[in-house]
């Protein structure tokens, strides 16, 4: 019995330093997925499962429960987005922290675009963009 147990805890420790999966691969869907919520107006997804709660309350100024509700009504307001994913590059990963590499396409020009991620809760969420 002690024996499996320290089996249980070696394996649960080697998940948990190896991510458990493909990080890189992951935090790059993660920014897909963005896009694609995006375009389909998944509010719930975007709000609830793709951003961190950190980068809600900064964006919506609300804070618990109210900064997911400010943010679906904030994207509800938006009439459409003139901007789209062209292409995911490098991905980095560092601990519970990511950055992912984009092109996006806005008003007809590519652009590039940096993605910070970080795990929030076992999944990746976008916790910041910028140029």
């Amino acid at each position: 019995m002690r024996r499996l147990l320290t089996l249980t805890l070696v394996a649960a420790a080697c998940l948990g330093a190896c991510g458990g999966g493909n990080d890189k691969q992951e935090a790059g869907d993660t920014v897909k997925q963005f896009f694609t919520a995006l375009e389909k107006r998944d509010l719930g997804k975007l709000c609830d499962r793709l951003l961190t709660k950190d980068l809600l309350q900064r964006t919506t100024g609300a804070t618990g429960d109210r900064a997911g509700q400010e943010c679906r009504r904030q994207f509800k307001d938006i009439k459409a987005t003139d901007f789209k994913l062209v292409s995911v590059g490098d991905v980095t990963v560092n601990g519970d922290k990511a950055t992912v590499q984009a092109t996006i396409e806005r008003q007809g020009q590519s652009q590039p675009q940096v993605f910070r991620l970080k795990k929030e809760d076992g999944d990746w969420r976008l916790a910041n963009s910028g140029q």
